[in-house]
């Protein structure tokens, strides 16, 4: 599958494609190629939309390279879920958080969003805004349409989420989709601009049962790509782990000494109450932090170097 031969007018593509072909881009064009092999264009769109949209695609990408590192193999014949697993009982369906209509897109943040000084608080509760409809409406399209077809009967449903939602949303971690998902401090609700009160806690409600379990990411951006590309320039990483839950471990390395997985940064909510549970042992690995619930209780795996919470990059400056 060609990625990069453009067959969307210049005018009409996403920022994001338009940078990717660039010459200093070379790596991140090849690890996406690696990405790709093996993925089927079932509509005969995929490329169009990439070029369109970048974003949802880029992330369907992502996902379908941490199924492969994870012997998860892809059965295409199914026009829905987006990934249904024929060696697990597992279908996926992706959807990206994207900005709110009227706000600024990550990619056209500018320093002062990443070094403001934002109110943290009102990033959390915009994102948990973002988070929630983009997790309802896979939850609704599950109960109206993919509940019904034969091949997802009985297989753990499982919704992921990229977290695009705001320019410095990679800055973020996972602290909304915590309080979305749990919501340990007790708030019950919050509201939307002001107004609109949605719930807190949603694996604790009935309506979502139906959801096993919630990948998520804000990391598989394209400082993810170039982490694991093979360029040389001089990129310099800031980036941030946390060592048992307490630990802050701050990194800044040139690109020659910084080191992250594929699966770096990626998070596994498991719903205890699912009708089909996500089955414990399907995501077991060091670089994915998973997070259960037992007898009332939160239970979380620890990366032995750390989990990645946030990463950014930056190029120096050819003198």
């Amino acid at each position: 599958m060609d990625l990069f031969t453009p067959v969307v007018s210049a005018p009409r593509q996403h920022p994001n494609f338009t940078n990717l072909l660039s010459d200093t881009d070379w790596d991140i064009r090849e690890v996406l190629s690696e990405w790709a092999e093996g993925f089927v264009d079932r509509d005969g769109k995929f490329v169009q939309e990439f070029q369109l949209t970048f974003n949802s695609c880029w992330w369907e990408l992502y996902l379908f390279a941490v199924l492969k590192s994870l012997g998860i193999e892809v059965d295409f014949s199914h026009d829905a879920p987006d990934f249904v697993a024929s060696n697990a009982p597992l279908v996926i369906e992706a959807v990206i958080s994207s900005h709110a209509q009227g706000a600024k897109p990550e990619w056209l943040r500018t320093i002062s969003d990443i070094t403001g000084g934002q109110d943290i608080e009102q990033r959390y509760t915009e994102t948990l805004a973002r988070l929630y409809n983009s997790l309802d409406a896979k939850r609704r399209l599950y109960q109206s349409r993919y509940s019904g077809l034969p091949h997802v009967k009985g297989k753990a449903y499982v919704i992921a989420v990229h977290n695009f939602s705001t320019p410095d949303s990679f800055q973020l971690g996972d602290v909304a989709m915590q309080r979305l998902l749990y919501d340990f401090d007790g708030r019950q609700s919050f509201l939307k601009n002001g107004e609109v009160s949605l719930p807190l806690g949603i694996f604790d409600r009935d309506e979502f049962t139906s959801v096993s379990a919630v990948i998520y990411s804000s990391l598989a951006t394209y400082g993810k790509v170039r982490a694991l590309g093979k360029s040389t320039a001089d990129f310099v990483f800031q980036a941030a782990r946390i060592r048992n839950n307490w630990e802050l471990i701050p990194i800044s390395a040139n690109k020659n000494d910084y080191k992250e997985s594929l699966r770096d940064g990626l998070r596994v909510f498991h719903n205890p109450r699912a009708d089909v549970p996500l089955p414990l042992n399907m995501f077991d690995v060091p670089d994915v932090r998973e997070f259960r619930i037992f007898d009332g209780e939160i239970h979380t795996s620890c990366h032995p170097d750390g989990d990645l919470c946030m990463r950014q990059v930056t190029r120096l400056k050819q003198i």
